[in-house]
Order: C-alpha cells, then sequence, then structure tokens
C-alpha cells in the first residue's frame, strides 16, 4: 500500500510529499515529490541586474540566506572580472559562518522535535535569536539580508559589533555542551537515532551527496578546506567527520561544525578588529544593478556596458556543496544563471537510506537529512 507524507506533514520540514510503499510498518520503497515551492528563480535571474538577483538568492533557501548571496555574488564577479577588497571578503566569510551557526541551529531544534525531545527545541530556537540579532544589527534583516553586492558589501559592520559577537560566540560554546547534555545522554534519543538511515560512503559518493551526509560516512570533504575562497585560506579550522553514517552520526557532524564555525567566527573578528579598509571594490560603481546610469539632472537614460566572461562558483553551504554558474554576453543582465543544490541530490537518493526500516523511523531519518525545500525547488 502507498500512504503520503505530505504535503503538508510535520515530516517534511517543507512543501514536498514523501510517497510511501508499506507492508505494514516496513518501507517497502519511497518516492519523493518535489515541485510544489517552484518559483522559476534561474529563469527570472535572466530578467533581473545583478544586484536585484541577491533578491532572489536570500528566498532560494530560507534558512541560509547569505550562503546563497555569497554563491552568486562570488560567481558574478568571476564573470564580470571583478576584484572584492580584503575586508569584503573577511565580512563575507563572518556572515557565511553567522549563517551556518543560525541553519544549524533551526536543524538542531527542529530535528529534537521529530524525535520527542520538546526541551531542547526552545533551547535552540532560543539561542538562533541571538545570532540573528547579529545580523539585524549590520544587515537591517533577520531572515533576508540583501546584504553582499557585485564587488563587496553593502555597507561596514557598526560600532561595537565584534564585541557583541564574542559575547554570542561565548554564550553559544557553553550552550553547545549542554545540547550535547540533553541529546547524547538521552536514552530517547539514541533509541530513535542510532544504526537508522544508514548510508555508506560509497553511496554518497555514487549519488553525488556532500556535507554533513558524506561526512558523517567519514568523508573528509569541505569546501572551504579542499577549494578555499572568501577568507577561509586564511582561518584555522578542522574538518568535522563521524564514522556511522547514521542519523546520529550526523548529529555529531554538525554538532563539532557548530563548534568549528565559532572557532573561524573568533578568528574573523580579530581580524576585522585589526584591519580597516573599503567594504566595496573601486571599480564598480554605486549603480550598478540599475536599468540606467543617471546622467546629470535627466534621470535614468544611458545604457551601459558590461563585460563578457563565465563565472563559476561552489560554496560550502550549511547542507553541502553548492553551486553557480553565470553567463555574461556583455548585456545588462545575465544571460544564463543555473544553481545547483546540495539538498535536492539528498532528497533524490531517499530510498538509499529509508528503504527497510519503519514508517515511525522516517521523521529522524529525514530531520538528520536537513531539508531545505526552497533550495530544491527554486
Amino acid at each position: 500500500m502507498w500512504i503520503n507524507m505530505g504535503p503538508q506533514h510535520p515530516m517534511t520540514h517543507g512543501l514536498w510529499n514523501l510517497r510511501v510503499k508499506i507492508d505494514g510498518e516496513l518501507v517497502l520503497d519511497v518516492d519523493p515529490e518535489m515541485g510544489y515551492l517552484h518559483r522559476g528563480i534561474e529563469k527570472i535571474s535572466e530578467d533581473r541586474h545583478y544586484n536585484e538577483i541577491i533578491t532572489l538568492m536570500d528566498r532560494t533557501c530560507y534558512v541560509a540566506g547569505m550562503a546563497w548571496e555569497h554563491l552568486f555574488i562570488q560567481a558574478a564577479e568571476h564573470a564580470l572580472h571583478i576584484q572584492v577588497p580584503e575586508r569584503a571578503q573577511w565580512i563575507r566569510t563572518m556572515s557565511e559562518e553567522f549563517q551556518r551557526v543560525a541553519s544549524h541551529l533551526m536543524w538542531y531544534a527542529a530535528f529534537v522535535q521529530d524525535i520527542g525531545l520538546m526541551s531542547p527545541f526552545l533551547y535552540g530556537m532560543r539561542d538562533r535569536d541571538l545570532v540573528l540579532d547579529l545580523f539585524q544589527s549590520y544587515t537591517g534583516g533577520r531572515l533576508t539580508y540583501e546584504y553582499m553586492r557585485v564587488g563587496g558589501v553593502r555597507n561596514d559592520l557598526p560600532p561595537g559589533f565584534t564585541d557583541q559577537a564574542r559575547k554570542v560566540c561565548d554564550w553559544l560554546s557553553d550552550r553547545f555542551v549542554e545540547y550535547d547534555r540533553l541529546c547524547l545522554g538521552s536514552d530517547i534519543f539514541h533509541r530513535r537515532c542510532d544504526n537508522l538511515g544508514v548510508l555508506k560512503a560509497s553511496e554518497c559518493i555514487r549519488y553525488g551527496i556532500t556535507g554533513p551526509m558524506l561526512r558523517s560516512a567519514g568523508v573528509a570533504r569541505d569546501l572551504r578546506k579542499d577549494r578555499p575562497y572568501a577568507a577561509y585560506g586564511q582561518v584555522d579550522f578542522e574538518v568535522a567527520v563521524a564514522d556511522g553514517a547514521d542519523v546520529t552520526g550526523r548529529y555529531l557532524v554538525r554538532m563539532e561544525e557548530l563548534r568549528q564555525s565559532l572557532r573561524i567566527l573568533r578568528q574573523t573578528l580579530d581580524w576585522l578588529d585589526r584591519n580597516a579598509g573599503p567594504v566595496m571594490a573601486e571599480n564598480v560603481p554605486r549603480w550598478m544593478g540599475a536599468p540606467y546610469a543617471p546622467v546629470g539632472r535627466e534621470g535614468y537614460l544611458l545604457k551601459r556596458e558590461y563585460p563578457k566572461g563565465v563565472g563559476f562558483s561552489a560554496i560550502e553551504e550549511p547542507h553541502g556543496e553548492a553551486l553557480a554558474y553565470v553567463v555574461n554576453e556583455g548585456g545588462e543582465h545575465p544571460y544564463r544563471v543555473k544553481l545547483k543544490s546540495p539538498v535536492f541530490v539528498n532528497i533524490a537518493a531517499a530510498r538509499q537510506y529509508l528503504v527497510g526500516y519503519r514508517v515511525a523511523d522516517i521523521p529522524p531519518i529525514m530531520g538528520s537529512v536537513d531539508v531545505c525545500v526552497g533550495e530544491v525547488d527554486r
């Protein structure tokens, strides 16, 4: 018998449907159905100016907007042959790591509720708000930021930001110890997570799965180390890995990633305190992104030509490796924008880590995948 888990189901963590073939409580087959949240972001981007596309990137994955801004902006700058000031690169690195912390805290809060632990959900959401407060202090937004720009970032950090950010890092560092105590010390957690949703390294590689799911199978693959971008080549951190390849392994990887993100953040905050400088490239006019350039008092009359080029970007976003491909033919809009989502691949392989388990095992297994439907459907 086939049953539907979704599109409105607590397990989905978004708008998608999982068709499940069952024999009693045993899962015989699954069929993920996507497309409920498709908005045509890639095609719309071909009719928008470069800085207007940033609005769409924030909405590609609504819990990792800063990471997707960074992804697109790097590809656009590659296509437009623009060099970014060093301070802007460090601010982007800091922003992406704070976004990783916020995303993982959102995952933690949702995941623990899937397995029946209510108190950790409240703590995760409480602590995530502290990171969103920091985002709001320098971007003005808590979920969609529109902060990064072609050539740099929109504005520098406000006075006192680094001191406040360090306080948040210190607070979170202590809380992560409590998180582990609440989960790893819970018999409910181990009964619901150990040896479930096993996906070995060979299967991850065969399907192209990246991020915490791959690292939980013992593969130390992380683009921040293997293909450094922004300021990641100048910071010291370790790649989080585990060897269980199960739900518990994915939990351990993400918790260690949270600690490593704090390690990176402290280094970026120290660098930003020591080094001042511009946050926008000098050769990028402020009007970039507007349809026409102002000419005197006559208004927006003169169209501008952009350099031709092809841009590619790859980043380690909170869910795995995200890719962007941008083609510019010299016009005001990109000729082509193509995005690759790590969650799309993770869900596509659902049959490999769900079949053979029980219906009640599906919520913790899918919770460990960390689904963001926005970036899947785009």
